[in-house]
């Protein structure tokens, strides 16, 4: 358990705080994240097929953190991690798969696979690569260095207790891209106009972004090794 100032900081390792912490990502992603506002999913639809799979998905890997507001107690961060060697051995690229129900879930896959096979150039391997997935803070504790925080100490403990050697984000928000590239000193390896991403559907090729005004999407790398410890 870390402490900074009026929160804590802590691995999520029990399924109640999981849960929790999934709730409390699909609450805030599909409020405050473009994307995922973009395409009009409810909390509970985003929770049910993205936050809760991915944080089971990862669970026993011990790589994903909360912070809790040491005053009231109350959960009011989390973010989503594993390893993307195993991440990738779990669930391969399928071109031909079934859809997911939420475009921005295969767009998402479609760079995943993009960075694993084009940009990062290296073979996986186990404890190599930090998958850093959803992550999210209450709004009322926004701009309290919460989500920098959570980030930072996932990083360390990534490197100093895993061993891993880098951090693989798709990045879907400009102000966690600032944490990453800005202050963390993260790499974009790859950038993705979502309004030119083809979405393969159903036999049928659509272009769900094609309005979309919010800018690209990005493959960053960030290398443990340079990151300053707390």
């Amino acid at each position: 358990m870390k402490h900074k100032d009026d929160y804590t900081y802590e691995l999520i390792d029990n399924e109640t705080d999981a849960l929790i912490c999934a709730r409390l990502i699909s609450e805030e992603f599909i409020q405050h994240n473009p994307i995922a506002v973009f395409d009009k999913i409810s909390a509970d639809d985003f929770f049910h097929e993205r936050s809760w799979p991915m944080m089971m998905d990862v669970f026993d890997e011990r790589l994903s953190f909360l912070a809790r507001h040491r005053h009231s107690n109350e959960i009011v961060g989390a973010i989503i991690a594993g390893d993307l060697f195993v991440h990738n051995q779990n669930h391969p690229y399928d071109e031909f798969g079934i859809p997911s129900t939420i475009p921005h879930h295969d767009l998402l896959q479609d760079m995943a696979n993009q960075f694993i096979n084009y940009d990062f150039n290296q073979q996986l391997e186990p404890y190599f690569i930090l998958h850093i997935g959803l992550g999210a803070t209450r709004a009322q504790h926004s701009l309290k260095g919460v989500a920098c925080q959570l980030r930072q100490l996932l990083c360390n403990y990534a490197r100093d207790i895993k061993r891993f050697q880098y951090a693989f984000v798709q990045v879907t928000n400009p102000i966690t891209k600032h944490i990453y590239t800005d202050k963390m000193g993260a790499q974009v390896v790859r950038i993705i106009d979502p309004t030119r991403w083809a979405w393969r559907k159903k036999n049928y090729q659509l272009y769900p972004y094609k309005d979309y005004k919010n800018g690209s999407i990005y493959n960053v790398l960030l290398e443990l090794t340079k990151i300053d410890k707390l």
